[in-house]
């Protein structure tokens, strides 16, 4: 199979975003394994985001800044959020994490800096322990909630 990274979006004006799990071009299909660095950087409209079930890698920046982001959900399939991936998003408030192959290593500093202090986090139950720590480690704030899923 072919794969492809979601590079950049067309406009910072967008409000709303479906990464989707596979793309087509010339009859042939690329599954969207990846979001590239910077993607959704200073998106200050964008308020809702879906990512696709292919997805496997958030790189460094990809939603930096995006300052009304409020949710997020990262599917199963990530392996790897790099740094500073969703910092600044001053009201990202909901995130729900799916995937259970998240490790220290695999996500980048910085990666939550900035987002709102009580933001609530819905983690897979038998990784919440390892989360927790994992995530105040790379920038999540003392007043953050941990949820399982």
């Amino acid at each position: 199979t072919f794969s492809v990274s979601f590079v950049k979006v067309l406009s910072k004006e967008v409000k709303t975003f479906k990464v989707p799990t596979s793309v087509t071009y010339n009859g042939v299909s690329y599954q969207v394994v990846s979001i590239g660095k910077k993607a959704f950087m200073g998106c200050e409209k964008l308020k809702k985001i879906s990512i696709g079930s292919n997805v496997k890698t958030i790189n460094d920046k990809a939603f930096y800044s995006c300052s009304v982001l409020k949710s997020i959900t990262i599917p199963s399939s990530v392996t790897k959020i790099g740094k500073e991936a969703f910092a600044k998003c001053k009201k990202l408030s909901s995130i729900k994490i799916k995937s259970n192959n998240l490790t220290a290593g695999k996500i980048g500093k910085n990666a939550f800096k900035g987002i709102k202090s009580n933001a609530t986090f819905k983690v897979p139950k038998k990784k919440m322990k390892a989360y927790k720590a994992m995530l105040k480690k790379k920038g999540v704030g003392k007043k953050a909630k941990f949820k399982k899923l």
